[in-house]
């Protein structure tokens, strides 16, 4: 068997989707799993669509998701080997001249057959085909037959493309047949469909890759997502990377639609959000922080990298996506919190006589964790008379301005005893009875 040969090959008309981003990803991990050559060709032959920011956006897209390829190509630097290739096929009589462009004779009699690996043998009747445009009339190729002449050229020994495909084989097949070329073998995937089982499409929440790197999707979580989309392998759902090249093969791919369903990729991402490595989330979160106009890049440095890999791992029990986790991160950084208007209740003149005392015992905290700062709170509640659920809460809201979140002491740890104590005085001295 020759070395596998694959190759992943957009149009740049438009981002990259997320189907084309599972084509990338099957193709990629059919070649590391293969120990062969991963091939990426943009093809932009359509010259009036095709844009150099769509170009710029799928290497990002491939880059974020890790897929990583050996060769590159444009299909628009291979033009004089495409109209190399055409005048032979004039020359042998299988393609011919009219109205300006260069049309190739497609067979009046017989039948083609498309021995696919995934879809079984798939016979389409000459009848059925029509002549097709190979260069256009300005002398630039068609896709159904640049798409034949780089194959060859390039070696490519295993075409893995969307189900949509099918139907431009035989013509590519009749193509190869007439430059007595021997084409590679195909493995067309079936579609994604959304919930409704209808075509994906951006109705049902499917975007571009990077637009599920702004909604705060982690790369492994997508990568694990667009593996399981259509490939199985028992009933394991959460796969690393190299767990995916150790597994992943043709003979395990679903003959059958699969369905996106975001609930699972949230799920997902929960999961990889849970497995990272705190420091690491740390990092993304800050990153995040900042873009998301949480707190400044100042704001986040002085919080510092440990802090925020405590912040992190809270942060990430409740979160299924880096956006949720930034958006809940402000309690954890330097500054102080606004009280929310209904929870004014909680500050009772009681308890704000409690908070000043607290402010002062936390200043003074000699055991910073969670279990020194419970003590503090339960040693104050005594003193002044208050049950702790009645301190705690306003507490919690003084130095998260929420009513809701991690465990209290928890909190109260990451955040630090200067933060803590600090909002816990600003709380004390409100009054708006």
């Amino acid at each position: 068997m020759d070395p596998v040969r694959v190759r992943f090959a957009p149009s740049p008309t438009g981002y990259l989707h997320v189907g084309g981003g599972r084509t990338a990803l099957f193709n990629w991990l059919y070649a590391r799993h293969h120990k062969g050559t991963f091939i990426l060709r943009i093809e932009d032959t359509d010259r009036t669509r095709s844009t150099d920011e769509a170009i710029e956006q799928i290497f990002a897209s491939l880059r974020w998701l890790g897929l990583d390829w050996d060769e590159v190509y444009r299909q628009t630097d291979r033009f004089d080997r495409h109209r190399e290739v055409a005048a032979e096929l004039t020359r042998r009589g299988a393609a011919y001249e009219k109205d300006g462009a260069l049309w190739f004779r497609i067979p009046r009699d017989g039948a083609t057959t498309v021995h696919d690996l995934l879809a079984g043998d798939v016979t389409v009747q000459h009848t059925e085909l029509k002549d097709l445009v190979i260069l256009r009339s300005d002398a630039t190729p068609t896709y159904n037959f640049a798409c034949v002449v780089d194959d060859h050229d390039m070696g490519i020994t295993h075409v893995i493309r969307g189900a949509e495909h099918l139907n431009n084989t035989p013509k590519q097949l009749l193509i190869y047949e007439a430059l007595g070329w021997t084409p590679p073998a195909f493995a067309h995937v079936p579609l994604i469909l959304g919930p409704d089982r209808t075509k994906l499409s951006k109705r049902h929440g499917a975007g571009s890759v990077l637009d599920y790197d702004q909604r705060g999707i982690l790369p492994e979580a997508l990568v694990n997502f667009l593996a399981r989309l259509g490939w199985s392998h028992g009933d394991q759902e959460v796969f690393t990377r190299d767990e995916l090249v150790a597994l992943f093969d043709l003979p395990g791919v679903n003959t059958s639609a699969a369905v996106f369903d975001e609930e699972k990729l949230l799920w997902l991402n929960h999961e990889w959000l849970r497995r990272l490595d705190p420091h690491r989330l740390g990092d993304l979160l800050a990153d995040r922080i900042v873009g998301r106009g949480v707190a400044d890049r100042a704001t986040v440095e002085a919080a510092g990298r440990d802090k925020l890999a405590r912040a992190a791992v809270l942060l990430r029990e409740r979160g299924k996506t880096l956006v949720e986790m930034a958006d809940r991160a402000r309690p954890y950084l330097p500054g102080p919190i606004p009280l929310p208007d209904d929870a004014l209740d909680l500050f009772t003149s009681d308890v704000r006589a409690a908070l000043r005392i607290l402010a002062v015992r936390v200043g003074e905290l000699d055991d910073p964790t969670a279990h020194g700062f419970e003590t503090a709170l339960r040693q104050v509640a005594d003193e002044r008379g208050l049950p702790l659920k009645t301190l705690a809460p306003a507490v919690r809201v003084a130095v998260t301005g929420s009513r809701v979140g991690p465990g209290l002491f928890d909190v109260l740890a990451v955040a630090g005893p200067e933060i803590v104590a600090a909002r816990v005085e600003a709380a004390a001295q409100e009054d708006r009875s």
